[in-house]
């Protein structure tokens, strides 16, 4: 047994360069006489345990002294991996807030998660159970466009649900307006908040639909826009206050839940600040052309997300041409 600790003590000197003066200081502290100088007796079961339990922990206390002397003698927090960030199933739609967090919704998943500054993401709603309450702990069905209100409140088009749902800046989740409850008909995709707080909503039926701060709703008039009917989805204002809608493509396939949607002409229609409607990209006929050329001579396919950098020119996901 005493060649046993000598052996190990030895392997973790060898294998761990000590600081001066170490290998000395362990190797008298090993409490055994010389083997010349011990008389020989029968070992007992008793003994037997009690040096092996010496030498168990002599080791540990010489690892623990090897460590303790690479680090300067001061402790150091372990490192722990960072938990791997979620993944999104079906990214659908992007919110930017005033301090330019942004917030993306995740339609297969059923969350709205918020985007930290280091890439990863956290949810904020969906998830759960309720139907109302703390938002983490809340149900979604197929959120599809967000937007941010000045104040931080959070605004989800709950596709599947019908609904409007709100997250307060307390994230508390809760139905700001319930779309079959409105006689407007379909499920709502995107929508966009303008100055005064009023939220405008597309795809309720066809329509573009205006919600007040105080629930009253109207629809702007697409009657002058040339057939086919307006199928709308994302919206996104300009800085002039126009507001741009996306004329999605026809809908092959209605879920059991909704009315049948219009066709949709694949388009970009702009609705100016009093209610004018003009078109200002696509043909009404769903294709692939033009690039170089005029807009409105162009064919697209199933616009979708409508963004506008700082010189006012317009991006928009041309989905259908991938």
């Amino acid at each position: 047994m005493d060649e046993l600790i000598r052996a190990r003590i030895h392997d973790a000197l060898v294998s761990e360069p000590p600081p001066a003066g170490l290998r000395s200081r362990v190797i008298a502290a090993v409490p055994m006489d010389h083997p010349r100088r011990r008389p020989w007796q029968m070992p007992t079961p008793r003994a037997q345990w009690a040096t092996g339990f010496t030498a168990l922990l002599l080791t540990a206390a010489l690892l623990a002294a090897l460590v303790y002397s690479r680090v300067g003698g001061q402790l150091t927090p372990v490192h722990t991996p960072p938990v791997p960030s979620v993944h999104l199933i079906g990214p659908e739609g992007l919110g930017v807030a005033p301090d330019g967090t942004i917030y993306v919704s995740d339609y297969i998943g059923n969350r709205v998660y918020r985007m930290q500054a280091n890439g990863s993401l956290v949810t904020v709603a969906g998830g759960g159970s309720l139907y109302e309450g703390v938002a983490t702990k809340s149900n979604l069905f197929g959120p599809a466009g967000v937007a941010v209100a000045p104040d931080g409140d959070l605004y989800i088009a709950d596709n599947l649900g019908t609904a409007i749902r709100k997250v307060d800046r307390f994230g508390m989740l809760s139905t700001f307006i319930a779309i079959h409850a409105t006689g407007a008909g379909n499920s709502p995709v995107g929508i966009t908040l303008d100055q005064d707080g009023f939220l405008y909503v597309g795809n309720f039926g066809g329509d573009v639909v205006v919600i007040a701060p105080s629930l009253v709703t109207s629809k702007v008039d697409l009657s002058s826009v040339a057939a086919p009917r307006i199928n709308p989805s994302y919206l996104a204002f300009d800085s002039a206050g126009n507001l741009y809608v996306s004329d999605a493509g026809p809908t092959t396939k209605t879920p059991a839940n909704q009315v049948p949607q219009p066709p949709g002409g694949c388009r970009l229609i702009r609705i100016a600040p009093d209610r004018s409607v003009q078109v200002v990209a696509g043909t009404g006929k769903c294709g692939y052309s033009g690039d170089g050329g005029a807009a409105r001579q162009a064919e697209i396919n199933s616009p979708s997300g409508i963004a506008f950098d700082s010189a006012g020119d317009l991006y928009f996901a041309d989905m259908d041409n991938h």
